[in-house]
């Protein structure tokens, strides 16, 4: 059964009573109905947006457009500040290697290195 036969018997079987409603069963359905209008009349939106339908102007984008644009800027800046401080952890650590070297406060494991003995070495005896 298709929607427009399931339609067109629903609609018979409404009508086929019609006719025994009482009048006061008539009377209370009319000004239910009419409570109903006023209040789909009230709860509708005064303006719809430039497309014709509700869904463009009531869009999810629309309604968090103020958290949208947050969350994005606090994303921006946070990977920001991880890039920043990628960058700067390399220059630390050649600074505290220079002033190590500059100050001959240099830790044990850097007089172990057989690499770091012949720069010695060879720095000392092209002086």
């Amino acid at each position: 059964m298709n929607e427009n036969d399931f339609s067109n018997k629903l609609v018979a079987l409404l009508n086929a009573d019609v006719d025994n409603i009482s009048t006061k069963a008539a009377l209370g359905l009319r000004t239910a109905r009419h409570l109903a209008v006023a209040r789909a009349v009230s709860q509708q939106p005064a303006e719809v947006g430039r497309s014709g339908n509700l869904l463009h102007r009531h869009s999810w984008f629309s309604q968090h457009r103020t958290v949208v644009v947050g969350a994005i800027l606090i994303a921006l800046l946070l990977s920001m500040l991880g890039v920043w401080q990628m960058l700067a952890q390399p220059a630390d650590d050649q600074a505290d290697i220079d002033a190590a070297l500059l100050t001959d406060d240099l830790p044990v494991h850097a007089y172990l290195d057989n690499h770091f003995t012949q720069w010695l070495k060879n720095s000392s005896s092209g002086q």
